[in-house]
């Protein structure tokens, strides 16, 4: 990805950079870890099932 794309990335508006401060205060409250690369990206910090790959159909 692009470094505009990172956490904390320069030439972001400051709308998008206050929305992407938002949300990783929320994702971080709620256990989960960003990663850094991707404002998007988070991954939950303490994953009770690391190693399994769940593949079922929903609904």
């Amino acid at each position: 990805m692009d470094p505009i794309s990172h956490h904390g990335a320069v030439g972001v508006g400051e709308a998008e950079a206050a929305n992407r401060r938002h949300l990783c205060s929320i994702m971080e409250a709620c256990g989960f870890r960003r990663y850094d690369n991707e404002w998007w990206h988070y991954t939950l910090a303490d994953e009770p099932y690391p190693d399994t790959y769940f593949d079922f159909p929903l609904g």
